[in-house]
């Protein structure tokens, strides 16, 4: 057992030593120029590929086509619910100025937010898409399609607060004022500030109330009636001319 045994571990030590190469063997598949078909093999494929003729189909009933795709779209739900947002935001409000917004923190952004919320103001983001749908929907408001344009931001207020808001977009500078709706009246930059100078309508109604209060006895009545009394006279003048003219004569 001992001579097998040494027999076989002299058989392992002799394998051990040699060298083994390692030898490529057939030939290497050419994938980029394949060998080409049999020339029997070719003409027969060319023989019985099959020739598919083109339905030609008339206009009118393309155009019908198209019509039926159009009105069987589906409508984004999400997008509608927006442009009714929009809507809303011309119907309850009787200011809303048009800002273009530069790029800016999410936090300045924030701020200016609460800072108008604060202020009874609000600012809205709506796509231009959907403004541009409300504008063309509502005929007073298309003349203010040329603000649409790039990113844009809308101070909107249930009264017209033009003085506080033009005081506010002054300490922003990312926002740009390009204009304004102003109690259905369209302004511009230029028209938003002299708007804002003008005096309050409270004001405006204690001054008329005055004027009338000083005017107090019979001058308003008498002013008020002085042109109708210049024409009576000038019409007894006239008549008193004619009938002495007659006696006369």
């Amino acid at each position: 057992m001992a001579t097998i045994l040494q027999k076989v571990s002299q058989g392992c030590v002799r394998c051990t030593s040699r060298q083994w190469t390692a030898v490529r063997g057939g030939k290497k598949w050419n994938v980029q120029r394949p060998k080409p078909r049999v020339w029997k093999a070719r003409v027969l494929e060319s023989i019985t590929r099959p020739i598919y003729v083109e339905d030609i189909v008339p206009i009118s009933q393309s155009c019908e086509k198209l019509e039926i795709t159009t009105q069987d779209t589906e409508v984004d739900e999400y997008e509608e619910f927006m442009y009714k947002q929009v809507k809303k935001m011309f119907d309850e409000n009787t200011m809303i100025l048009v800002c273009q917004m530069l790029s800016m923190p999410t936090v300045d952004k924030r701020k200016a937010i609460n800072t108008m919320k604060d202020n009874g103001m609000r600012l809205w983001f709506y796509n231009n898409r959907l403004i541009r749908r409300a504008i063309t929907e509502y005929s007073q408001y298309k003349n203010m399609a040329p603000w649409i344009i790039g990113s844009n931001v809308y101070v909107v207020c249930p009264e017209p607060k033009v003085k506080e808001a033009l005081k506010i977009l002054k300490k922003i500078p990312d926002f740009i004022v390009l204009g304004g709706l102003v109690e259905n009246s369209l302004y511009s930059k230029d028209g938003l500030t002299h708007y804002s100078q003008l005096p309050n309508i409270e004001q405006l109604r204690g001054e008329l109330v005055s004027v009338l209060n000083m005017a107090a006895g019979g001058k308003t009545h008498s002013l008020l009636e002085s042109h109708q009394q210049t024409l009576c006279r000038n019409l007894t003048q006239y008549v008193k001319q004619e009938t002495d003219g007659e006696d006369n004569s």
